[in-house]
């Protein structure tokens, strides 16, 4: 009996213990809640749910909050709400002016101040907007979403290594955050860090496997890099979980056009008309494929469209470039490319086209303003430091171009544009035997024009000229009107004692723009091999009529004068021609003493004779050694292929 009554008061005692315990975790709850509130008040940084904005319900949310900011002016929350809702109708002047007072009334809150700089952001004053949300992050550094912001601002003003390095702060702090590993993967597809944009893509789809975005991007990626083949794959596992998903058939037209396909690229511009998602980039490449396939007219027509459209198109101004570039007008293209960058001043893609036309029309001043400016604008792609490093080799800068050479090495060893750049290198030291083999090696990957006319090259300077003249003729095949190769070809024709052949083909660029005046002077030549001075003659003025500062015309003529005996002729033009400085000097300088001699002019001609001397010294001779010009090209590969990388590459 007493064994239950014991049991009994134990089981008493417990409840009552059990019953203090839960009162004491009742008002230990109530206590931190009270707890929580009461910071929540006082510490403006602790996020706060905010009710989520759509069309539906943003009209309404901005009414309550201008009630409530109208009962009371100094109500802060109220203020801020009413600018978030500003901001998501577009309303950025009016969510500027509301934000503001939130922020004068509370300038240490973080969440205020990142929506001002969204808002400022969205007003396209990213400057400004970076300002506010760096100071959001001296309120509070733990903030992830603001780094995020910050990268997209860097990114706006074209700072993308700051870009990076916000990005990379967010990753570290966490590491599953979704939207930091997109926006990096984007921004360095920019930069061309091809390797990094495809670890973070990887990184993300770790995380959500079926992530759309990301699963394009991807492809983006494989696009941009050149991996044909990985990215031909993927675009169609892609299209076969959705045969409708637009953005990959953007994606494959666009590897279709790159990989040469012009049936299939033709396909893919069907099916997006059919589907009423044909935009103004899918009409560019149709009209560059018209291009290609002969129809000049009707893809003239196309981009005209484009441009009726929208003036302002810059890519439909490129693409007419490229057009004019394939009927020899290059003073068109250059034009076409400038009235790009007055639209758009800050690409470094379009001032990088501005120098390889202004290089290809030998005009080196103002050719190499517009690659420093490319390079101050964005110095990392590759095509930029290779075109860079070639006008190094042209001023005879060797050690400085191994230098770049072997540093580019590290970023892309088998491209093929540094493998060219390589063999030039070899040949400008006389090693032609090493470039044969380099070039070799490359076309064993990759038979591009590059290294076929390289190759072709490198044999005339060994001397090998049937076997040069086999790689001119195969290139004539699929560049028609590409004057280096023409006049490469003309000049091994004429060290085969084929002068019929070399004239022919020369004849016909002396109505074309792309030798500028090289051709009148390869005719000339030709006439004066056969001894038809005066021919020569004459074809060498209407150069010059055309192209009065090409010295290399200046040079046929003046010797052409000495041979007929035309002294007061020759006198005429080499003293206009040591008027300005040009790679003729000590020639002129030479030609006129002699000429001051048969016209017994002898003080002219002790002058120019120490003028001569002067020039000639030992250590100018050494200085001025160079490349000959014929081997100076900058870039061997049609201008046109570098419009079609510059719009199709470019994001």
């Amino acid at each position: 009996m007493f064994a239950g009554l014991i049991d009994q008061e134990m089981k008493v005692c417990l409840q009552r213990k059990s019953l203090m315990r839960r009162k004491f975790l009742q008002n230990w709850l109530i206590h931190f809640s009270l707890l929580i509130a009461i910071v929540g008040c006082t510490n403006p940084n602790l996020p706060l749910l905010r009710q989520p904005l759509n069309l539906a319900n943003v009209h309404s949310f901005v009414e309550q909050q201008e009630e409530r900011l109208g009962e009371d002016k100094n109500n802060l929350d109220a203020a801020f709400e009413l600018a978030r809702g500003r901001l998501f109708l577009g309303e950025n002047e009016r969510a500027e002016g509301a934000l503001r007072v939130a922020v004068q009334g509370s300038p240490l809150n973080a969440e205020y101040l990142e929506l001002l700089g969204k808002v400022l952001y969205a007003s396209e004053r990213y400057a400004d907007a970076i300002k506010e949300w760096n100071a959001a992050l001296q309120v509070d550094p733990d903030r992830l979403s603001i780094y995020l912001n910050l990268g997209l601002g860097y990114e706006q003003i074209r700072e993308y290594g700051k870009a990076v390095v916000s990005l990379d702060e967010a990753l570290q702090r966490d590491v599953n955050y979704v939207e930091a590993y997109f926006h990096m993967a984007r921004i360095q597809i920019k930069r061309q860090n091809y390797e990094s944009s495809l670890e973070a893509v990887e990184n993300l789809l770790v995380l959500e496997p079926s992530n759309k975005d990301a699963q394009l991007l991807r492809l983006r990626v494989f696009v941009a890099q050149g991996n044909y083949y990985p990215a031909s794959v993927l675009a169609t596992e892609l299209l076969a979980q959705d045969p409708q998903w637009v953005e990959v058939l953007r994606e494959q037209l666009r590897l279709f056009y790159l990989q040469q396909r012009p049936d299939d690229a033709l396909e893919r511009i069907k099916e997006l008309a059919r589907l009423g998602k044909l935009e103004p980039e899918d009409q560019l490449i149709y009209a560059l494929l018209l291009s290609n396939q002969g129809s000049q007219a009707t893809a003239n027509q196309v981009l005209e469209d484009l441009l009726r459209r929208d003036p302002t198109n810059v890519e439909a101004l490129l693409g007419r470039a490229q057009l004019s570039l394939q009927v020899g007008e290059y003073q068109l293209a250059l034009e076409l490319v400038e009235n790009a960058l007055e639209i758009q001043n800050q690409r470094a893609d379009l001032y990088y086209l501005r120098a390889s036309l202004l290089f290809q029309r030998r005009d080196y001043l103002r050719g190499d303003i517009a690659l420093a400016r490319a390079l101050e604008l964005d110095d990392r792609p590759l095509p930029y430091q290779l075109l860079n490093a070639r006008r190094k080799l042209m001023r005879g800068e060797l050690q400085q171009v191994e230098q770049i050479i072997e540093k580019l090495k590290h970023q892309d060893a088998t491209n093929i544009y540094l493998l060219t750049l390589q063999a030039d290198l070899l040949v400008t030291q006389g090693r032609y035997d090493q470039a044969e083999a380099l070039l070799r090696q490359a076309l064993v990957v990759r038979a591009t024009f590059s290294l076929r006319f390289s190759l072709a090259r490198v044999l005339y300077l060994q001397r090998q000229y049937s076997r040069a003249l086999s790689y001119t003729e195969d290139l004539l095949k699929d560049f028609p009107i590409h004057w280096e190769r023409v006049y490469l070809q003309a000049m091994t024709l004429l060290q085969l004692d084929q002068t019929d052949q070399a004239l022919k083909l020369s004849e016909d660029f002396l109505v074309r723009e792309e030798s500028q005046g090289l051709a009148h002077r390869l005719v000339a030549d030709i006439k004066r091999y056969r001894g038809q001075e005066q021919a020569a003659q004459e074809i060498l003025v209407r150069g010059l009529e055309r192209y009065p500062r090409q010295f290399y015309l200046i040079e046929a003529l003046s010797a052409s004068y000495l041979v007929t005996r035309q002294y007061k002729e020759a006198k005429v033009i080499l003293e206009n021609a040591l008027k300005a400085d040009s790679p003729f000097q000590s020639v002129f300088l030479d030609r006129l003493a002699t000429v001051y001699r048969q016209l017994n002019d002898q003080v002219a001609y002790q002058r120019t004779l120490r003028q001569f001397q002067q020039l000639n010294d030992p250590i100018s001779i050494q200085q001025s050694l160079s490349v000959p010009p014929l081997f100076q090209l900058l870039s061997p590969e049609p201008l046109e292929s570098l419009i079609n990388t510059s719009f199709v590459q470019r994001n």
